[in-house]
C-alpha cells in the first residue's frame, strides 16, 4: 500500500477519534435534546454531515478520498443493487437471529425480554410527513454517514496503517457500531452489533465496493420505519 508509509499509526488512530468526534459529541447533545424530538434528531444527523466533511479533509490531504475506500464508480450497478438487496436480506437474517437468541436465552434464564427500544420514533405510526423524512434520511446522512465511517473509514484504517487484521477491524467496526445505537437497549446494540460486523464482512469481502452496504442499509431503515409506520413495533 503505496501510503503505508506516510501515515504512522498514532495518526491513524487520530484520525479516527477526529472524524468520529462530531458523531459522537453531537450525539451526546442530541440525546440530552431528545432522540425522540425532530431538534435532537437533526443534531445528531449534523453530526453525520460534519464527520464526512472532516473525513473527507483528512482524506485529500493525505493524497487519498472517499472513492478510493469505497465510494468509487461502479460499471456494473444492476450488480451492485443486486448484491445491495442481497445484504439486505443477510441483515434482516441476522437481526431476526439475534433477537430470537438473546430473547430466548433471556426467557431461559427467567428474565423478561426487553426487546429493542424504538421509542425516539413513537411519532412516526400514521404521520406521513415524519415517516417521509425519516425515509428520506434513511437513504441520506444515515445510510451514507454510517456507511463511510463505520465502515469504510474505520475499517480502512485499522487495516491499511495499523497492525490489525482484517477480520479483528471488522470485529471492532461492528461492536463501535452496536455500542453507539446504545438508545435501543441493551439487545438493539447485540443486533446492531452483529449488522455492523455483517456489514463490515461485505465491505472488505466485495473489494470495499462502499455502494452495496449503503444500498443494504438503506433498505434495512426504510423497512423500520415503514413497519412503525403501520404500528408494527
Amino acid at each position: 500500500m503505496e501510503q503505508e508509509n506516510t501515515i504512522s499509526r498514532p495518526r491513524a488512530l487520530r484520525d479516527i477519534l477526529i472524524v468520529g468526534a462530531p458523531v459522537v459529541v453531537l450525539g451526546v447533545v442530541g440525546n440530552v435534546v431528545g432522540l425522540d424530538t425532530l431538534p435532537g434528531g437533526a443534531i445528531i444527523n449534523l453530526g453525520y454531515v460534519l464527520m464526512i466533511i472532516l473525513g473527507g479533509l483528512i482524506l485529500r490531504r493525505q493524497g487519498s478520498n472517499w472513492r478510493e475506500i469505497g465510494l468509487a464508480k461502479t460499471t456494473t450497478w444492476w450488480k451492485t443493487a443486486f448484491y445491495g438487496v442481497g445484504a439486505f436480506v443477510a441483515a434482516v437474517a441476522v437481526f431476526l437471529a439475534v433477537q430470537t437468541i438473546a430473547v430466548g436465552l433471556l426467557t431461559a434464564l427467567g428474565q423478561v425480554p426487553p426487546g429493542i427500544d424504538q421509542s425516539r420514533f413513537n411519532e412516526i405510526e400514521g404521520n406521513l410527513p415524519f415517516f417521509i423524512l425519516l425515509v428520506i434520511l434513511a437513504w441520506t446522512t444515515i445510510a451514507f454517514g454510517e456507511e463511510m465511517y463505520y465502515r469504510a473509514f474505520l475499517i480502512s484504517r485499522m487495516t491499511d496503517f495499523t497492525a490489525i487484521g482484517q477480520g479483528i477491524a471488522i470485529f471492532i467496526a461492528g461492536i463501535i457500531f452496536g455500542v453507539v445505537h446504545f438508545a435501543e437497549g441493551p439487545i438493539g446494540i447485540l443486533s446492531n452489533g452483529a449488522f455492523g460486523i455483517l456489514f463490515g464482512w461485505i465491505y472488505v469481502r466485495s473489494g470495499r465496493n462502499l455502494w452495496i452496504t449503503i444500498i443494504g442499509h438503506g433498505l434495512i431503515n426504510t423497512l423500520r420505519f415503514s413497519l412503525l409506520y403501520v404500528g408494527v413495533d
